[in-house]
């Protein structure tokens, strides 16, 4: 009996020590952005801090998801249009085995893409599915989330706050 409440304590302290130690790590509105544990598409760490001082959207894509490559050519549109108001990001969720430089050559996106190639990134800002976009300030502050489609008119209020 002693043993077993031994053993129960201290899963729940290392369950307490992890949730406390990983706070920082989630994305929630309103606080720092978790750093992202991604690689260009040439194998070179990025980091959020490569697009310091910019308004930031990081949208989670998948290959198999046809509506994210059609919502990726909307925001690129979007983005190329107002290159001084928002900076898009796409990272790919696919894995380290996918040929995400194939699909992007397909499709001929031109937007800074990365690849979670172990999905820490997914995790860290709680990814559900694909699309998911964040919205970050140039101060790295989490201002939005979308899950699934950006409406429109969300997205021109974030070109028009840029």
């Amino acid at each position: 009996m002693k043993s077993k409440y031994r053993l129960y304590s201290m899963i729940l302290s290392a369950v307490v020590f992890l949730l406390v130690s990983c706070k920082d790590e989630n994305a929630v509105i309103g606080q720092q952005a978790p750093e992202i544990a991604a690689f260009d598409l040439q194998g070179n760490k990025v980091t959020l801090a490569t697009w310091k001082n910019q308004n930031l959207l990081l949208t989670f894509w998948s290959e198999s998801c046809g509506v994210c490559i059609a919502e990726l050519k909307e925001l690129e549109k979007t983005a190329q249009a107002y290159p001084d108001k928002l900076q898009l990001v796409a990272i790919n969720v696919d894995g380290e085995k996918a040929d995400t430089q194939a699909v992007v050559e397909k499709h001929r996106l031109t937007m800074p893409v990365i690849k979670d190639q172990i999905k820490i990134t997914a995790e860290r800002y709680w990814l559900n599915g694909t699309p998911t976009s964040f919205v970050i300030d140039k101060q790295g502050k989490i201002l939005d989330k979308f899950e699934g489609l950006i409406p429109q008119e969300a997205l021109m209020k974030l070109v028009n706050q840029g």
